[in-house]
């Protein structure tokens, strides 16, 4: 439980303390906040249905209020971890956090109603609840890099980031599931890490010992995997059963950290010092080093199947590719590339975005949705062993814009 009993004290007017000037940064947040709920409602009162544009106000107006009580109970945390003195602002990332908790209000607002754009004339209405998740994808990046680049990194922006983070896994995932894009069990994931805090505050309630869970960067990857497929699934490009193997593949390795993490703060599982269990080296070199080597030679061997099979008969691939493309030299010279370990993580999602424009049905070719599956886990695993490069690594297990410590 956070203790915000200091930063909650009333302030005097002329009052120039940083409690004060953080508790006047919270107004303006709260101003900002209804500025952005009324706007969109004017906005979509005209573009759209009348009742669905007050009905995402509301909606809208309800989440921004979770995003602002977070907000409030996050102010005492307001310092850096070296100094506990409370700063004067709340910094250029901190309110980027904020703009990115009401963009997920925003994406809220569309949720227990029709899609936008069934209205005649507003087509493009469609893309606009995933325009807003990928915007507020891009500024979890951004405000993480500009706080590290500054230095001016708070215990309020890691604490503040987590939360938007839960908040926006936890509003997307239940508007792409309520309009048909993802499948209803993906919700486990919108659930998780709620379900993980109130494992967590259980046990401090009753007593028992708690063990502090250290940031890994194998979690911020997958974690990003879930923002990726929710912002793909908002928008209308891929069809339901590509979203479904996408969903299925990319929550496995989530709901596992959960379950780990789990059963060592309740102490089942022993842990060194660099919280590690006996079996974790032994789990990680297998699926990252040789099951990489095994999807390769699977990948490797359907290709060259898909590609006699559309030799011996026309096949609708090439339908799929955007602009006439000609899909099976793509999918073959990626798959060389796959198989060498060559751009593999990247060469793995071109592949992927070209069967997933093939599978318009359950009833589709059972060796694209094989293709597919392949293809999305090798860009959890990486390439594994006997690869030639793999620069994708360092973005997706580094953090930008960290200065080493001198």
């Amino acid at each position: 439980m956070l203790k915000a009993d200091i930063i909650q004290q009333p302030c005097n007017e002329g009052d120039g303390t940083a409690r004060c000037r953080l508790q006047a940064a919270w107004w303006t947040a709260c101003v900002t906040g209804l500025l952005v709920s009324m706007a969109g409602f004017c906005w979509l009162y005209l573009v759209w249905q009348p009742i669905s544009a007050l009905q995402w106000m509301l909606q809208t107006m309800a989440i921004i209020t979770v995003v602002l009580w977070l907000l409030w109970l996050g102010l005492g945390k307001s310092s850096s971890v070296q100094n506990p003195a409370l700063h004067n602002a709340l910094g250029v990332a901190n309110w980027l956090t904020i703009g990115r908790g009401f963009l997920i209000a925003a994406l809220g607002g569309f949720m227990f109603q029709e899609p936008p754009g069934s209205v005649a004339g507003a087509n493009w209405l469609i893309w606009v609840p995933g325009a807003i998740y990928i915007i507020a994808a891009f500024l979890d990046y951004v405000d993480g890099l500009l706080a590290r680049v500054m230095r001016s990194e708070t215990r309020l922006g890691e604490w503040l980031d987590t939360q938007i983070d839960a908040l926006g896994l936890l509003v997307a995932p239940v508007l792409a599931i309520g309009h048909g894009r993802l499948p209803f069990y993906y919700i486990v994931v919108s659930l998780a890490y709620y379900v993980f805090q109130a494992h967590i505050g259980h046990r401090e309630k009753n007593n028992k010992g708690v063990i502090k869970i250290k940031p890994h960067p194998a979690k911020r990857m997958i974690a990003g995997f879930q923002m990726g497929l929710v912002a793909v699934a908002l928008l209308p490009i891929f069809p339901r059963p590509a979203l479904t193997v996408a969903a299925t593949i990319f929550m496995i390795p989530l709901l596992a950290g959960f379950i780990r993490d789990a059963l060592v703060i309740a102490g089942h599982v022993k842990v060194n010092h660099l919280q590690q269990t006996r079996w974790d080296r032994h789990v990680d070199f297998v699926l990252t080093q040789l099951l990489p080597v095994f999807l390769r030679l699977v990948i490797c061997a359907t290709v060259i199947f898909v590609i006699y099979d559309a030799a011996v008969a026309v096949t609708a691939l090439d339908a799929s590719m955007p602009l006439g493309l000609p899909a099976l030299p793509i999918l073959a010279g990626a798959g060389v590339m796959i198989a060498l370990g060559f751009l593999a993580r990247s060469m793995a999602l071109l592949m992927g975005i070209i069967l997933a424009g093939t599978l318009m049905t359950w009833d589709s070719p059972i060796c694209n949705f094989l293709l597919l599956a392949c293809a999305l886990t090798l860009m959890l695993t990486g390439s594994g062993l006997g690869s030639l490069w793999q620069p994708e690594n360092k973005l997706l297990w580094e953090r930008q814009g960290k200065r080493a410590r001198l």
